[in-house]
């Protein structure tokens, strides 16, 4: 295994595939939008500028490619047709032009655990809908594998930087519900398993979703909080009629500036699941992973990437 390609490089869960490729001494080649930042890449690898929207665009870039992982999507958006867009059809792109110019590359495509939705029974939001349309193009072909991973976090993710910030400060914010909870995996547990599976034949045709195999409630995660920073935490805990106000008023503020909201009413209905599934041991019976440290050292060292200043 030699060429491999990787979409999303300047992300957070890019960046970090892309150091443990070329920490394994792979030849590492980044698809990038031309809006995209090159801040996250490493002077080392190699990049290309395309039109995801254009397969014909991406063909010198992906030729003899032997590994191409779609990690690239969007998160917010405005619409389902937004959302469709960018993670259906894009990854179908980008499908079409492997089959043009590097038929026998292994396709890894990072989905999410939203595409299966809270109960394993489907979607409830947009971006899970719009990924679970990103899997059905993949499973229309040969050589692949998908990845649903759940909440990631670690060391440069925007995502939950605020919550992290806010419980060094001593405050964490927290729906008011019950149930078991939510599944977690760390990006750099998640990074080396999608850099390892070319040497997993097995998993191949498999849809796979690495955690820590285990339900989080929410005053469990602030437990972990607590340990992790070395200090206590105070836990507010919000009804769930009052997320879901606070959706509302991210989309509205949002519209008005004519962004799409990360946070939205659509967002409210993962947020308050009070169960998420767990995988029944697939990816460990087919690659030997599992988490390299417990989850309560992985925040903790993602509380040192933010006191370093992140």
């Amino acid at each position: 295994m030699n060429k491999a390609i990787i979409t999303g490089a300047s992300g957070f869960l890019g960046s970090h595939i892309i150091k443990i490729m070329m920490d394994k001494g792979m030849s590492v080649h980044a698809l990038l939008r031309e809006s995209s930042s090159l801040r996250n890449l490493p002077d080392e690898c190699e990049f290309a500028r395309v039109d995801f929207m254009n397969p014909d665009s991406m063909a010198e870039a992906i030729a003899d490619a032997d590994m191409i992982v779609h990690a690239a999507g969007a998160t917010s958006a405005a619409s389902q047709e937004e959302f469709d867009r960018a993670n259906a059809l894009v990854t179908k792109n980008i499908l079409t032009a492997r089959e043009r110019y590097a038929s026998n590359a292994l396709f890894i495509f990072v989905s999410s655990q939203a595409a299966s939705g809270p109960t394993g029974n489907g979607p409830v939001t947009d971006y899970g809908r719009s990924k679970l349309l990103g899997e059905f193009a993949v499973r229309d072909t040969d050589n692949w594998v998908i990845l649903r991973p759940p909440a990631i976090f670690g060391p440069g993710d925007p995502a939950s930087t605020p919550v992290m910030k806010l419980a060094l400060k001593g405050i964490f914010v927290s729906p008011l519900i019950n149930g078991k909870g939510f599944c977690l995996v760390y990006v750099r547990d998640l990074a080396r398993l999608i850099a390892d599976l070319p040497d997993y034949s097995d998993a191949v045709g498999k849809t796979l979703e690495p955690s820590y195999g285990k339900l989080f409630s929410w005053k469990d995660f602030h437990r972990i909080l607590e340990e992790a920073a070395g200090r206590r935490i105070l836990h507010i805990r919000i009804p769930p009629f009052l997320v879901r106000a606070a959706g509302f008023m991210s989309e509205a503020l949002a519209s008005a500036a004519g962004t799409a909201s990360f946070f939205s009413r659509d967002k409210c209905r993962e947020l308050l699941a009070a169960e998420w599934p767990i995988e029944d041991g697939l990816t460990n019976m087919l690659t030997g992973w599992e988490p390299s440290i417990p989850v309560e050292e992985a925040i903790k060292n993602t509380f040192d990437w933010i006191r370093e200043g992140s």
